[in-house]
């Protein structure tokens, strides 16, 4: 249920750009785990935008951002007629606007990180921030849903379903539960950066599988091509 494209390099070139978000995850945990006075169970992960190397980590949110939406283009382009050939990719490419917006507004430090920071400042690009993260997870997880829906309706495209439907349950539900230990009142919470960060990592390395999975899907309708010509 690929179509063919005048351009298929600049397809596959799209379509590569898929492995953006779960990069993001790696710069994230990696940041996490080595960035001084940062407790990665404690604190968010946006939260690694203040600091010294906060640059790494907006960067890395702008990047991922725009390159989900190049993706999205990659997949409007390579996909054909039938079920969320035009939803998905609307979704994708309006996840990838959330995460340059969540890059564009550095959250406010809270309680804790940068070392000395009582959480007591707050500002407007830092209530964007925040206002930014529910709707963008909720697009995300809408956009595995419509692609769920597509890799139905393909010839060996139950698992990729099934596994993509387990990874929007997880990964959504690891953010609720994220945001319902953490409290707003303090800014403080127990294990919330533990939760988001299962969150981000089952939820953003699937960007990277059904970017894979696509580009071997279209390998794939070039090659019968071939063979049929």
């Amino acid at each position: 249920m690929t179509t063919s494209s005048p351009r298929p390099h600049l397809d596959r070139v799209l379509l590569s750009c898929g492995f953006a978000p779960a990069l993001f995850a790696a710069v994230l945990l990696i940041e996490s785990f080595t960035r001084a006075g940062y407790d990665p169970w404690a604190h968010f992960g946006s939260e690694l935008a203040n600091g010294e190397r906060g640059w790494t980590v907006i960067a890395a949110f702008i990047c991922a951002g725009a390159l989900t939406i190049a993706f999205a283009v990659g997949l409007r382009r390579s996909l054909a007629r039938g079920r969320g050939a035009v939803a998905a990719p609307i979704l994708f490419g309006l996840f990838g606007i959330g995460l340059v917006v969540a890059g564009a507004f550095v959250v406010d430090p809270k309680p804790g990180y940068p070392a000395g920071s009582t959480g007591a400042v707050s500002t407007l690009a830092g209530t964007i921030h925040d206002a930014n993260l529910l709707p963008t997870w909720l697009v995300m997880t809408a956009a595995m849903a419509a692609t769920a829906r597509r890799l139905a309706a393909e010839p060996g495209g139950r698992p990729w379903a099934v596994y993509t439907i387990a990874a929007a349950v997880i990964s959504i539900g690891a953010l609720m539960t994220a945001l319902a230990v953490f409290d707003s009142a303090t800014q403080t919470g127990a294990w919330h950066g533990l939760w988001q960060r299962i969150a981000i990592t089952i939820g953003f390395t699937w960007f990277g599988a059904i970017a894979l999975q696509r580009l071997r899907s279209k390998r794939s309708k070039v090659d019968d091509r071939a063979q049929a010509a």
